[in-house]
């Protein structure tokens, strides 16, 4: 008796955004097309805001909370019942779970592809997780409050299976559900240990649960970094792919690193026209000129240290 082919997973993207962010997420869905890559987009509203979305793309289509089957439902109502500490538009990226892809990638919006991103889902072969960042460098300074007695706990090596989760591919696994409640379980057990934020959830997620990861940063594969800061202009960006041969999947804004002020933040300008760019770094100019940039940071800052 002839063994059936396997059948062939689908595959699809998701973002979370609001009318706040739509130029981002717009400006995300253009370098994902002009890439090449053809994979279907959902957007998930991040509030009752949703972004408008520009219609020159296929397959780009924004979901309604209704639009998640029951199940998924209840186990986002759960997460934000008790994961207080995040707002629940941040949590809303872990209705992912519940879509219509056996594999997906999820993306904050304040990146840029900078390859074809249907190239990075024959990694997930043997893994839960791929991703590509170099979150396992910062020591879990972002996550943790008491990052060395998160290692005593968890063990060697756990602060160095630091992910980045604004930018991840996933594949689904019926056990994972039950795998990020045992996560939240395990963080509300150690509360006062951790800084209560999602990406903190699939960190200690994976490491409960054992969920095999691969971050295509580290050796033997040794990836650029995807995170902005990491370079002062673009002509960095093209030698590290070009001279030094390390490929990068996309770049990361992350930290309020894409005001349009520097060098580097010139990619989030890439799908406007001319004019339209130059209106945006006028702007970007004129709020650094008048310290409304300097005030908004310090604002932030103050808002963290009171969270």
């Amino acid at each position: 008796m002839e063994d059936k082919p396997a059948s062939t997973p689908r595959r699809g993207i998701y973002l979370v955004a609001n009318r706040r962010s739509e130029a981002e997420s717009n400006n995300l869905i253009d370098s994902i097309r002009r890439c090449g890559c053809r994979l279907p987009i959902r957007v998930i509203p991040f509030d009752d805001t949703p972004a408008i979305l520009d219609k020159r793309w296929d397959e780009v289509e924004p979901l309604l909370i209704g639009d998640f089957p029951a199940d998924g439902l209840a186990f986002f109502r759960e997460l934000t019942e008790r994961h207080r500490g995040c707002h629940p538009g941040l949590l809303r990226r872990f209705l992912c779970w519940f879509g219509e892809f056996d594999e997906f990638l999820y993306s904050d919006n304040d990146v840029v592809a900078l390859m074809n991103w249907e190239e990075l889902f024959p990694w997930l072969e043997n893994c839960d997780v791929v991703h590509a960042d170099t979150e396992y460098k910062t020591g879990g300074r972002f996550n943790l409050r008491e990052p060395r007695r998160f290692e005593d706990l968890m063990g060697a090596g756990s602060l160095e299976a630091a992910l980045t989760s604004g930018h991840f591919l996933c594949r689904r696994s019926p056990t994972h559900v039950a795998d990020l409640l045992a996560g939240l379980s395990w963080m509300e057990a150690h509360r006062d240990l951790l800084i209560w934020q999602d990406q903190v959830l699939l960190h200690v997620t994976l490491l409960v649960a054992k969920w095999r990861v691969l971050n295509l940063c580290k050796p033997p594969y040794d990836w650029a970094s995807s995170w902005a800061g990491d370079y002062k202009d673009v002509l960095e960006l093209v030698r590290t792919i070009q001279v030094e041969r390390r490929p990068i999947s996309h770049i990361h804004y992350s930290g309020r690193i894409g005001t349009g002020l520097r060098p580097i933040d010139e990619l989030i300008y890439s799908s406007l026209t001319i004019p339209e760019r130059n209106r945006k770094l006028l702007w970007a100019l004129l709020r650094q000129a008048v310290g409304i940039e300097a005030a908004e940071r310090q604002f932030a800052r103050v808002l963290r240290k009171i969270e």
